[in-house]
């Protein structure tokens, strides 16, 4: 640790040659700062500030501070060429989100207008890390979303110049703003274009308002200018802001609800704030539209501050310090082009459900799904398997587990090998085990296979949807801490969910109710799903199952059965029989 605190001191100090050698030391002294338990931020800021003083390109700086603080490239047996990728990975500090670009973020503040399509773009496992809700997750899922809104871009190179950026962009030169350092009584008055006239000196400026609680701006103008015709100046903008939400959180929902963001701010703590583009003209048009503004964020799991609703609100002011971290601009002009655009969009699109999409959108049909049994199932598909009561459905079930772990043939179809969890909520811990041991020596199959995943739900009182979620919860947490990357889930009985108090409490038919677990855990895994059910037990679910598998009695012998196959995706099986010999059907 000495080494490391004396490599930064000596960098901070000494004057370089050339641009090469000034390079090779920020890289050093950038690996001692991560061995210092220095975050990102603070080393772009002490040691980043440092270089760019002494004339180093402001991009070549966060690159080389993002290869320090790489853990990839920190490691010897690793190659060059392995570790290239992780150059614009960061580590995560407090109140910042890491960045996963797989790009350097562009230097640019300004971001283009969006607007929100159809569902495709972000990965559910990338929404489940944002820790969405439900309701939250049905509104972002059903729109296109561009992947940054999961992170938040670092700050440009000369960011001290972004409030002169904001304004700029925001106010006519001739009005007044006012600002201040938290936590103190009095603000400034000042010209805009006195402050955008400003060149290098703004940065002295800037520095003079760091502190502790960083400083304060008014968001809208406290005078107009001489030719103002009336104080709709008074009226241009309201801040929304969720300090209760993660930052990327925060990022998405704004991009998702196309909110109609004048600029987007960088508190330096926990938050994203919004300027939201009002343009009343006076204070009652100016509430009106506030109030359907924060009604709408409030119906869709956004909750905002009342409070925010003063067009005096003083917001944090980008270009300035706060406690060491950087309030900065974010963005420029990202949504709706105005209120009543965006009142139109909320009125025609923001109701939850897909929207319209063009096949222009694509040049070219996409790949299908990954099959999971030849002519029979795909991922992100529901296979029903249905059997007269006490046939041995759940035992074939297991077996059709078994076979897509080894990748074997079920009932004569290939099968191709992925990891399988089977949901019991039907038998002991101690009987479903014996039960696949005894299919696995009948098969000559290692019952003991780590890509069988088993989930005991028997007597959990869950609802179908918060069984969902808690599968989608399990498999996600099993990918991330055990490497285990479930294709299949098996659900046995699927009836079972429905006989515990939380979901006898539901309204709505069963099959419907049951439909909406089996779409949750497709939605939230990409997984296929399997279950099965007695014949004709529940007829709503066969039709709506992609794939359906059918066993009936064939009459006058015992123990054998006609398998008929209806399938949404691939030909009609042809009929033919098998034989029920414990524990398994045998075609």
């Amino acid at each position: 640790m000495e080494n490391a605190k004396k490599t930064i001191n000596l960098f901070l100090k000494n004057k370089y040659n050339s641009e090469n050698e000034l390079k090779a030391e920020l890289y050093k002294a950038g690996v001692a700062a991560m061995e210092e338990g220095w975050t990102f931020m603070d080393a772009s800021f002490q040691l980043g500030g440092k270089a760019r003083d002494d004339g180093m390109d402001g991009e070549e700086v966060e690159q080389t501070l993002r290869r320090a603080f790489s853990a990839e490239k920190r490691t010897s047996e690793r190659t060059e060429e392995k570790a290239a990728p992780a150059q614009n990975a960061a580590p995560s500090a407090e109140g910042y989100t890491a960045q996963p670009q797989a790009a350097a973020p562009p230097q640019t503040v300004a971001m283009p207008i969006i607007t929100p399509l159809s569902a495709g773009v972000i990965s559910m496992e990338q929404m489940l890390a944002m820790g969405l809700d439900t309701q939250s997750l049905e509104l972002l899922q059903n729109f296109k979303i561009d992947p940054e809104a999961l992170s938040i871009p670092w700050p440009a190179a000369d960011w001290r110049k972004d409030l002169a950026k904001l304004l700029e962009a925001t106010f006519d030169p001739e009005e007044t703003i006012a600002f201040k350092v938290s936590n103190t009584p009095d603000s400034t008055e000042e010209l805009v274009s006195n402050i955008i006239g400003q060149d290098d000196s703004i940065k002295k400026i800037m520095k003079s308002l760091d502190s502790p609680e960083g400083a304060l701006l008014c968001i809208n103008a406290v005078k107009g200018g001489e030719d103002s015709p009336d104080e709709s100046w008074h009226y241009r903008y309201v801040v929304v802001d969720n300090p209760k939400m993660s930052l990327a959180k925060q990022l998405a929902y704004y991009k998702a609800l196309n909110l109609p963001c004048a600029a987007l701010v960088n508190t330096g703590a926990n938050s994203v704030q919004a300027w939201v583009k009002i343009f009343a003209n006076d204070e009652e048009e100016y509430n009106e539209r506030v109030n359907f503004l924060f009604k709408t964020l409030d119906s869709q799991g956004f909750k905002v501050e009342p409070s925010n609703r003063n067009p005096h609100m003083m917001v944090r002011m980008p270009g300035v310090l706060r406690g060491g971290k950087q309030q900065y601009l974010i963005g420029l002009e990202q949504g709706a082009r105005n209120f009543k655009e965006w009142q139109e969009w909320v009125e025609y699109s923001l109701d939850g459900k897909p929207l319209i999409e063009l096949a222009s959108d694509t040049e070219e049909a996409p790949k299908k799904d990954q099959t999971i049994v030849e002519n029979m199932l795909r991922a992100g598909e529901f296979f029903l398997f249905t059997a007269p009561p006490k046939s041995g459905k759940s035992l074939a079930l297991m077996d059709l587990g078994l076979s897509i772990c080894y990748g074997e043939d079920w009932f004569g179809n290939a099968t191709s090998s992925n990891d399988v969890l089977f949901i019991n909520f039907e038998l002991t811990k101690s009987v479903f085990l014996n039960r696949l041991y005894l299919l696995g020596s009948k098969r000559n199959l290692n019952a003991s296979t780590p890509k069988f995943g088993f989930l005991n739900l028997r007597g959990t009182a869950l609802s179908p949807i918060e069984t969902a979620q808690l599968i989608a919860k399990r498999i996600q947490g099993a990918k991330r801490l055990e490497n285990h990357d479930y294709r299949v889930v098996v659900i046995d009985p699927i009836s079972a969910v429905l006989h515990n108090p939380k979901s006898t409490r539901l309204n709505g038919a069963p099959h419907q109710i049951l439909m909406q677990m089996v779409d949750t855990i497709i939605a939230l895994t990409g997984c296929a799903v399997v279950s099965s059910c007695n014949l004709d037990e529940y007829p709503y679910l066969e039709s709506r199952a992609d794939s359906v598998i059918k066993l009936s009695p064939v009459e006058g012998s015992l123990n054998l059965y006609q398998i008929n196959g209806n399938f949404r995706e691939f030909p009609k099986m042809l009929a033919r029989e098998c034989s029920w010999i414990y524990p398994r059907f045998l075609v």
